[in-house]
Parts: C-alpha cells; sequence; structure tokens
C-alpha cells in the first residue's frame, strides 16, 4: 500500500512537472515558430565529399552571396523577402550554373525554393531553432556530399550582420536567439519535439 501511495505521488509530481514545463515553454514556442516563418535559409548541397566537390560547393557559395548581396535591400518584410527570391531565381540559378561552366564541372545544377529541415543551430553570436525553414536549395550534381547552410533573409550571411535579426524577427525573438545560454533545456526540448514532428511528416 505504501508503495502505491508513493509511486502515485511520484507520478503526480512528475506531471505537475510536465505541465509546468509545457506552460513555461508556450512563449518560448511561439518565438521559435515566429523565427521559423520569418526567415530564409540557403543550402548547397555538394556533388559528393571529394575534394574537389566540396571546393566547387565553397565556390558556389561565394557566388551566390556575391550574386544575392543587394538582393533584399529593398525588402521590409518576410513576405516581401521571399517574393524577390521567387522573382529572382532564374538569375541565381543563371549565377550557379555559369560558375559551375567556368570551373569546368562535369554535371549541373538545381535550384528549389522548399521547406528544408535543419537541426537547432548555434552561430557565433545567436541560435537558430531546430525544424522547417523556407530555403533556397541549390543541388550540385547528385548532391551526395556534405552541404553548407546559412541565412539569407536577415542577411547573417554576408559580411558580420547579425544584428540584422532583428529586423525580421519580434524583440521577444530576438533576445531567445541571442540569449541561447538561458534557453538551451528548451532548445533541445524544441528540437525533439520537432523530429518527432518530422517522422510523421506533420511540419511541413
Amino acid at each position: 500500500m505504501k508503495f502505491n501511495k508513493k509511486t502515485a505521488f511520484i507520478f503526480s509530481m512528475l506531471c505537475a512537472i510536465v505541465a509546468a514545463m509545457m506552460i513555461t515553454m508556450i512563449g518560448f514556442d511561439d518565438s521559435c515558430s515566429e523565427m521559423k516563418d520569418n526567415i530564409l535559409r540557403i543550402r548547397i548541397l555538394a556533388n559528393s565529399d571529394s575534394d574537389y566537390n566540396q571546393q566547387l560547393k565553397l565556390g558556389l557559395r561565394d557566388e551566390i552571396l556575391k550574386e544575392s548581396q543587394n538582393l533584399f535591400d529593398g525588402a521590409g518584410s518576410y513576405e516581401e523577402a521571399q517574393a524577390l527570391v521567387n522573382e529572382n531565381k532564374q538569375g541565381l540559378l543563371g549565377a550557379a550554373k555559369s560558375y559551375l561552366e567556368k570551373a569546368g564541372a562535369q554535371y549541373d545544377v538545381k535550384l528549389e525554393i522548399k521547406p528544408e529541415f535543419f537541426d537547432t543551430r548555434n552561430y557565433e553570436s545567436f541560435t537558430l531553432p531546430a525544424g522547417y525553414y523556407q530555403t533556397a536549395v541549390f543541388t550540385l550534381g547528385e548532391g551526395k556530399g556534405q552541404n553548407w547552410w546559412c541565412v539569407i533573409y536577415p542577411e547573417v550571411c554576408v559580411g558580420s550582420c547579425t544584428e540584422r535579426l532583428n529586423t525580421a524577427v519580434s524583440d521577444d525573438a530576438a533576445d531567445i536567439a541571442y540569449s541561447a545560454k538561458r534557453y538551451t533545456v528548451k532548445f533541445k526540448t524544441v528540437e525533439i519535439f520537432e523530429k518527432i514532428k518530422k517522422c510523421f511528416n506533420l511540419s511541413k
């Protein structure tokens, strides 16, 4: 009997802890969702992991970042930035094809604008939560090599523009991104939850 009461008490305490964590996660999860809904990312998939193909991937990275350096100058919102990417898709793809041709690559490149899953990512001064982000995906050849990724809106990849994150999300969301050490457990909780949703195709 004592064992049953003790078990019931422990179970009740665990339920209370879980409920408390869920309550504290509500605002945090909303801010994470805001980041995922207002940030555009870029991913470049190399043809293979050979040194040659990895160098081509990095060279294409530099070319695309140069090509898109002023792309979002007129963007005042995520929606405007996304429209600019779609409008300039052929130009970006053309620049990628031209680079590969000049480099003598024996394969093509394709560009897709689509939701892509990312794990929690720690940048130098901020952290982005795991989940699906709208992404410009460049696939070189078979796309079987290691990939490179970054944020193109706001323009985090260009120079030292990390503070531009504040222009894309609310102050609360930006504070979470820039103060990630205070939210390590919550970021991990979001990542686990997002991976569970990914397994069941619930996030796209």
